[in-house]
C-alpha cells in the first residue's frame, strides 16, 4: 500500500516528500533508481517534516508530508497558520490512519480542508481532485487515508516506468501581506480565507467520494466504511468524506428526505457541528481510545506522566506538579526524539526553577548527543540503566536526575 501510494503521489507530480517513518524512505529510493526527477527525505520530527514541505509548497513546488494520524498532531503550531499563509502549486498532507486516532476535527479547527479516503481503489482519483482543490485555492489539503492490508494494487506497478507530469520550477513569490501577523493584515486574510472555505464546500457538493443511496425513511450518516449489518434493509445511508468543509446542501437534502438520522462518527463530532438544523439528529460516537491514555500508572511508588499533551510534555506537566505539590512522588517518561521535538526548552525550565523529580527518557540513538546538551546546560546527574529497577534508588537521591533507558515502559 505504501509503494502504491509513493507512487500515485509521484504520477500526480509531486517533486517534495517528506516524511518520519522510515519505510518511506524504502520504497522513494526504490523508485528513484528510475528517476531523479523528485526529493525525498526524513526529518527528525513532525514540526520539521510539516515546515519543509510548507516551504517547498510556498515556493510553488507539488509537495507532499507524510504522517500518521498520530503523528500529525505534534506538527499543530504551523499548521494552525497554515490555511492563511497559502501556499501555491498544491500541498498535501497525507495522514495514514495505522492508529485509532482521527484527524476530522483539525479541519473545523484549522480552517484546513479535510478528505477521507478508505478505498484504495479510488485513490487515483483523490490525490488528484485534493491537489487540485490545494492548487486552486492556495490551501494545504488533510488527506487521510485508511490502508488495506489485503490491498495489492501495487502489484500492477512492478516493472513499470512511472509517468512523470507537472515538473514545474520553483518560483518564490515575495508578498509580505500574506505572511505579516499585523491586525489589518489578519483580517484581509481571514476574510479571504472564509471566501475560500465557502468555495471548497461547493467543490465537495459533487465530490465522488460522498455516495448517497436512498431505500427508507430512517437514515445514516458514516465518514467511513464501517459494518452496517445490525441496520435495516431499507435503511437510507449517506457516506460523507469531505469532512471539512461539509457540503451542507447535499447534507441538509438527504436529511430533509429522513423521518431520522443517525450520525456515526469517530470521536469527534466534526460533522455533526457542522449541521445546523440537528432535530433529527441522533448522534453516535465510535469510542477510540483518548490521547490520555493509562492515566494512573504507578512504578515503584512512583505516579507516572507520559507525554499526554504533546511531544516530551510529561517534563512541564511533573514540573508542574512538583511545584504545586512537592510531596508527590513522580517520574516523567519521554522520549529521545520528542526530547529533541520539544524537550529541550522544558529542560531548560526545570533547571532555571530548580524542579524536583526523576526524568527518565527512553533512548535508541541518541543517548550521548542529549547528555552532551545537558552538561552543555551545566547539568550533570544523568545516569544510564540497563534495568528499570534502578529507578528504585532515586527514592534517596532527590533533586532533578535524568535517567536513559534503552526499553519500553
Amino acid at each position: 500500500m505504501y509503494n502504491y501510494l509513493c507512487r500515485l503521489l509521484l504520477e500526480a507530480g509531486t517533486r517534495l516528500i517528506y516524511y518520519i517513518t522510515p519505510l518511506f524512505s524504502k520504497y522513494l529510493e526504490s523508485i528513484k533508481k528510475d528517476s531523479n526527477s523528485f526529493h525525498h527525505e526524513m526529518a527528525l520530527d513532525e514540526k520539521i517534516v510539516f515546515e519543509l514541505g510548507f516551504a517547498g509548497a510556498i515556493a510553488s513546488k507539488k509537495t507532499a508530508c507524510m504522517f500518521s494520524t498520530e503523528q500529525l498532531f505534534e506538527a499543530m503550531d504551523p499548521i494552525m497558520t497554515s490555511a492563511y499563509t497559502g501556499v501555491k502549486y498544491g500541498f498535501l498532507i497525507v495522514c495514514i490512519k495505522d492508529t485509532p486516532h482521527e484527524v476530522s476535527f483539525i479541519g473545523p479547527f484549522s480552517k484546513l480542508p479535510v478528505i477521507f479516503s478508505d478505498e484504495l481503489q479510488e485513490l487515483p482519483y483523490v490525490i488528484d481532485f485534493s491537489y487540485n482543490i490545494s492548487k486552486k485555492y492556495e490551501i494545504p489539503v488533510i488527506l487521510q487515508i485508511t490502508p488495506d492490508e489485503g490491498f495489492d494494487k501495487e502489484i500492477l506497478y512492478r516493472g513499470k516506468a512511472l509517468s512523470f507530469s507537472n515538473n514545474n520550477k520553483a518560483q518564490f513569490i515575495k508578498d509580505p501581506g500574506r505572511w505579516a501577523a499585523t491586525p489589518s493584515f489578519r483580517y484581509k486574510l481571514h476574510q479571504v480565507l472564509n471566501e475560500k472555505i465557502e468555495n471548497i464546500r461547493e467543490e465537495f457538493e459533487t465530490y465522488k467520494g460522498n455516495k448517497a443511496k436512498i431505500k427508507g425513511k430512517t437514515g445514516i450518516i458514516i465518514t467511513k466504511n464501517i459494518d452496517l449489518d445490525f441496520y435495516d434493509e431499507d435503511t437510507s445511508i449517506l457516506k460523507i468524506s469531505t469532512i471539512f468543509p461539509l457540503p451542507k446542501r447535499l447534507v441538509d437534502d438527504f436529511i430533509k428526505q429522513m423521518d431520522e438520522v443517525f450520525l456515526i462518527e469517530g470521536e469527534y463530532p466534526a460533522v455533526e457541528l457542522q449541521i445546523k438544523e440537528r432535530s433529527k439528529i441522533n448522534s453516535e460516537v465510535l469510542k477510540t481510545p483518548s490521547r490520555i491514555q493509562n492515566k494512573g500508572e504507578q512504578l515503584f511508588s512512583f505516579e507516572i506522566i507520559r507525554d499526554w499533551f504533546g511531544p516530551a510534555s510529561s517534563i512541564n506537566i511533573a514540573h508542574g506538579i512538583k511545584k504545586s505539590e512537592p510531596e508527590r512522588k513522580v517520574v516523567a517518561i519521554t522520549y529521545e526524539n520528542h526530547f529533541l521535538h520539544s524537550g529541550m526548552p522544558s529542560f531548560i525550565n526545570v533547571l532555571y526553577n530548580n524542579s524536583s523529580f526523576a526524568l527518565l527518557i527512553i533512548v535508541n540513538e541518541m543517548e550521548e548527543e542529549i547528555r552532551r546538551f545537558m552538561e552543555g546546560c551545566g547539568f550533570k546527574d544523568t545516569l544510564t540503566i540497563k534495568e528499570i529497577e534502578d529507578l528504585k534508588d532515586y527514592k534517596d537521591k532527590g533533586g532533578l536526575t535524568v535517567y536513559f533507558y534503552r526499553g519500553m515502559i
